[in-house]
């Protein structure tokens, strides 16, 4: 017997009908297709399109084939930022919406085209085609500037002076106000023997950088070199109040110096300061020893060996101990030898890095 269906079931029949249409009416998408061809007209085979959404967080990336060509579904209504990319840098890019949905929306793209609108759009902007003027000669200087200061490094390594101070002349005649190249400068004139050119290069990097610690040193030993001592040492414990991590070095720049210029005794003084401030410097031991060995009263008939001077046979035995392999290692044992005391000795005591004054 049928029995004819309640109002509850009709009713509950009808809501699953309208549900079902409602879901299949739910908003469809669209698609982005389309070509990339070079500049020649020729495909461009693996560039990558980028997809990003304007107005929120999306993006979907796809590269072209074999013949430049490119297809994305699944795109909803809106705003869209197309990016296309070509060994990971950006060539051209593009606004556009979505408005076809169901069906695919053709997006090709000509970078033959797209040069030739850039540059017809830059002749219609006088100051944007005079900005990438300056931009293009601002590069093209420091690419030749980089040449020339290149060049100029290399030849001051390979001793060829005359070579490295033209190049430096070169960098300084377009950019005058450099003042890391004045000083460069400055030791190439050293090393080519021009020491009052060499003392006015640096004198120049200082003015133009007056709170450099290299700037003070460079300029301190060629002061001591040419017998300005007073200057010289005034610059070069500038540079270690300026650059406090390496007062060791400057110290020690100054014992050599003063060392160089016959002045053992004040060498000695500097050279301890340095171990103060860094008691492993070991070539500044060996140092020391040599300027105590020299400051010492000359004594010994030459058959015997000489009095050893205070300090400095635990100067090279200390040496010894941090550089046992080191450059001046052989004279160091050569000068222990001399003053009849064994590498091998105990390790040097505070003495040899306490001030004499």
């Amino acid at each position: 017997m049928l029995m004819r269906p309640s109002r509850f079931l009709c009713l509950f029949l009808l809501a699953v009908v309208c549900g079902l249409g409602l879901r299949a009416q739910s908003p469809q998408t669209g698609a982005f297709t389309g070509t990339v061809v070079d500049e020649d007209g020729k495909p461009l085979v693996g560039a990558t399109v980028v997809f990003n959404r304007l107005d929120y967080e999306f993006e979907r990336r796809i590269e072209t084939d074999e013949h430049g060509r490119f297809y994305h579904g699944g795109f909803h209504a809106g705003p869209y930022r197309i990016t296309l990319l070509r060994d990971g840098h950006v060539v051209c890019t593009t606004q556009t919406s979505m408005t076809s949905l169901g069906s695919e929306q053709r997006l090709d793209i000509d970078l033959k085209q797209v040069r030739e609108e850039a540059e017809r759009r830059s002749r219609l902007n006088p100051e944007l085609e005079q900005r990438r003027d300056a931009e293009r000669e601002r590069q093209a200087r420091a690419d030749e500037l980089r040449q020339h200061y290149g060049l100029a490094t290399r030849y001051l390594q390979e001793d060829r002076t005359e070579d490295a101070i033209r190049e430096f002349q070169a960098v300084l005649d377009r950019e005058p106000g450099n003042a890391t190249a004045h000083s460069l400068l400055g030791l190439a004139y050293a090393d080519a023997g021009r020491l009052p050119e060499a003392i006015a290069s640096c004198r120049r990097a200082l003015e133009l950088e007056p709170h450099e610690a290299a700037h003070h040193n460079n300029l301190g030993t060629l002061l001591i070199r040419t017998g300005q001592v007073k200057d010289g040492v005034r610059h070069i414990e500038q540079a270690a109040r300026l650059d406090a991590d390496r007062a060791a070095t400057y110290h020690f720049n100054i014992g050599a110096a003063l060392l160089n210029a016959g002045r053992a005794h004040d060498a000695v003084t500097h050279f301890r300061r340095a171990l103060r401030s860094d008691p492993t410097f070991a070539v500044a031991h060996f140092f020391l020893g040599v300027a105590l060995v020299r400051a010492a009263p000359q004594s010994g008939s030459g058959v015997e060996p000489a009095p050893a001077a205070p300090g400095a046979v635990e100067a090279f035995q200390r040496y010894l101990q941090l550089a046992p392999d080191g450059p001046y290692a052989d004279k160091a044992r050569e000068r222990l030898k001399q003053m009849g005391a064994a590498p091998e000795g105990a390790p040097a005591s505070l003495s040899s890095a306490r001030d004499d004054h």
